[in-house]
């Protein structure tokens, strides 16, 4: 795949940007480097998502540096551009979280007012609109009558109704005003709310005769529940079995987290619930990468972002292959292993050396004695979480 981008702003190195980020980038979200199987397995996860209605749980390990985030992302960009009738929601943990109400707010901003307002009005056309209603208005009065105002109430209302969702208004003679009894408080409140409203976006694409539509939810970094107490680790894990129990259809789980799965075992902090709940599900892993699959990462990079005039027949331009090879050798020498940001780093500073010389003509290409001038004092700190 391609870079959308058109101008090249870097005519003297044949790109159209800069092709090195060391953070996660959206100019990059459509392209997944190298990683042929992690590119397939993504494709059959989302292919089986939209078959079928039923819900999921999923793992994303991944060593630190590896990819993660920007693979989620890369799932979002694919849900988002290719019209998949899949909603994603992407959430990293939060570092100071302390309960599961702030994993739930997060969620909630990701379900848009329209998706929200469609569903109902599937839901309440259908000819099973009395029985949902008489149902959710004896389980949770107060979301009926929210979800009632947004979708016919003033704007003023709604507004007030989506600070109630997002747990935003607490004080109870505002909601009072739009016949809310009381605030969102609790973990059995978000529970109730986010099994309701994904029930109804399900219901909904299902009465409309429309492709099956799901929630996916991915939690990154979820690593950090190390840094909460038990309790509320306990809380968080046992409202997300909670969340997945109540959801028999429309809501995938997807949990992220670095770490190294060297000895096959799950991680201590993830509880048995979750374990169980995921069973047999393919993990999806992102290990480092080999010294070939270096190689082809570097290529593929370079060539996402190539100005298609270049009629040059070296594929990882400004670098020779050779240069790439000796600074991927480099990063073995300085005992980094082989993970795209650590790919990026080596390859960033290379080329910001580079940069200006090739731009004055001083430098016809990069070659393996320049790079390892670069390089030879760096030192490579490798700070896992």
């Amino acid at each position: 795949m391609k870079s959308n981008t058109t101008i090249t702003r870097y005519p003297h190195l044949h790109l159209t940007e800069w092709p090195f980020h060391i953070v996660p980038n959206e100019v990059l979200y459509p392209m997944v480097a190298d990683r042929t199987g992690l590119r397939q397995d993504i494709e059959t996860l989302l292919r089986n998502m939209s078959r079928k209605s039923t819900s999921s749980m999923h793992l994303m390990w991944a060593w630190f540096g590896a990819g993660k985030t920007h693979t989620l992302h890369h799932i979002t960009y694919l849900c988002q551009s290719e019209e998949r009738d899949i909603i994603p929601i992407y959430l990293e943990f939060p570092r100071a979280t302390r309960r599961f109400l702030d994993l739930y707010r997060f969620l909630i901003n990701g379900i848009s007012l329209k998706v929200i307002n469609d569903a109902y009005l599937e839901v309440y056309t259908s000819p099973l609109k009395n029985n949902i209603q008489i149902e959710l208005q004896s389980d949770f009065p107060d979301l009926s009558n929210a979800l009632l105002l947004l979708y016919q109430g003033k704007t003023s209302e709604q507004d007030t109704v989506l600070r109630w969702l997002r747990t935003e208004i607490r004080d109870v003679g505002t909601l009072r005003t739009v016949g809310i009894a009381r605030p969102i408080a609790t973990a059995e409140d978000a529970i109730r709310t986010i099994a309701w409203l994904i029930r109804l976006i399900s219901l909904g694409s299902s009465y409309s005769n429309s492709p099956y539509r799901r929630i996916l939810w991915m939690i990154d970094e979820f690593q950090r529940i190390k840094e909460c107490g038990l309790q509320v680790r306990n809380e968080i894990c046992s409202c997300l079995s909670s969340v997945f129990n109540r959801c028999p259809d429309g809501l995938s789980i997807m949990i992220s987290f670095t770490g190294r799965p060297e000895q096959k075992k799950m991680p201590s902090w993830l509880s048995e619930d979750i374990i169980d709940r995921i069973g047999i599900e393919k993990v999806l892993l992102l290990p480092p990468l080999t010294t070939d699959d270096a190689l082809v990462f570097v290529r593929d990079l370079l060539q996402y972002f190539r100005n298609p005039q270049f009629d040059n027949t070296n594929e990882f331009f400004p670098f020779s292959k050779d240069t790439t090879r000796t600074i991927i050798d480099i990063i073995h020498e300085k005992k980094a292993e082989l993970k795209p940001r650590t790919i990026m780093q080596f390859f960033n500073a290379v080329l910001e050396e580079a940069d200006i010389m090739i731009a004055n003509g001083n430098l016809d290409v990069i070659l393996p004695n320049f790079a390892r001038d670069v390089l030879k004092d760096r030192v490579f700190l490798d700070q896992e979480e």
